[in-house]
């Protein structure tokens, strides 16, 4: 039975109130945003879609010719609806069905990478392809999916959890990225080795700090300093990371190192590296205007 008298101070204590409370409302969305920001999203993940499309039947046993034709036909499926995104006109209805589309087929090809890893992982088949890759990959196309789903409801997360949860995601695919480089180089290139693998401990210490800011500031009221320093430190270690992979990219284009990594595996890399900065750069942008906001109300 519940004390009556906690029942009573509970509405009267300030501090027995949920602080869930006081978080932020969600943001809506301007049609010249929704519009800016699906287009730049379908551009850039139709083409990171399609080459895991390439990836995963590359990295198939050759005997497992359903599944490769399976990949071949995504790979076609997203490089047309890659040609659409750039074709779309600059208008609201035009680019929902854009996004309405491409969340269709990103899902067909979520549901494809989540059941090919049940099969990985019960050794039904073999091949090349490391269960964490494809996980790596299909937790991308979810987050592409959730992106396209959001700007379609007209709505953007409150600033401070939009942070969170963005630092949260890019942080352990920059981590993995670099286990990935790691795996992949020779290693008897044992400088660029070591340098991957400081890169992945440097990237899984900030994934855990992401986590830890997640679990106690995540949909509570805002707290910019400590979410500005969150974004800084991503841009810093992201900044640094993405420098490691151009320049290996060249490495690997002209011959210079001993790997097995394909030169278009490791400009996506680069190229993911590029789009974190930038969501970083977007994200930063609405911070300062938020907190220009609360500077005019104080």
């Amino acid at each position: 039975m519940v004390n009556q008298n906690f029942s009573s101070m509970d509405s009267s204590n300030p501090m027995l109130i949920p602080p869930e409370k006081f978080a932020a409302p969600k943001e809506s969305l301007t049609e010249q945003l929704f519009i800016e920001r699906s287009l730049t999203e379908n551009k850039f993940w139709l083409r990171i879609m399609k080459e895991h499309a390439y990836f995963l039947g590359e990295g198939f046993n050759k005997k497992d010719k359903q599944l490769i034709q399976q990949t071949d036909r995504f790979h076609q499926f997203f490089e047309e609806q890659e040609k659409k995104a750039y074709q779309t006109p600059n208008n609201v209805t035009a680019v929902r069905k854009l996004n309405e589309d491409t969340i269709q087929l990103v899902y067909g090809f979520r549901n494809f990478k989540r059941n090919l890893l049940l099969l990985i992982i019960n050794c039904k088949i073999s091949g090349f392809n490391f269960p964490l890759l494809v996980d790596h990959i299909a937790r991308e196309a979810e987050y592409f999916m959730r992106t396209l789903k959001k700007f379609n409801e007209g709505i953007l997360d409150p600033i401070q959890d939009s942070i969170i949860k963005e630092n949260v995601f890019w942080l352990r695919i920059m981590m993995e990225h670099s286990r990935f480089i790691a795996s992949l180089l020779d290693q008897s290139e044992r400088n660029l080795v070591i340098t991957a693998r400081k890169f992945a401990d440097d990237f899984e210490v900030l994934l855990n700090q992401a986590r830890d800011v997640e679990s106690m500031l995540y949909k509570k009221s805002p707290t910019y300093p400590i979410i500005g320093k969150l974004n800084q430190d991503s841009e810093n270690a992201a900044t640094e990371l993405r420098n490691f992979k151009q320049a290996g990219l060249e490495l690997i284009k002209s011959c210079q190192i001993r790997n097995v990594i394909e030169p278009l595996l490791a400009d996506h890399v680069v190229r993911e590296a590029n789009h974190f900065l930038n969501m970083i750069h977007v994200l930063d942008e609405r911070l300062k205007v938020k907190k220009e906001e609360e500077q005019k109300k104080s």
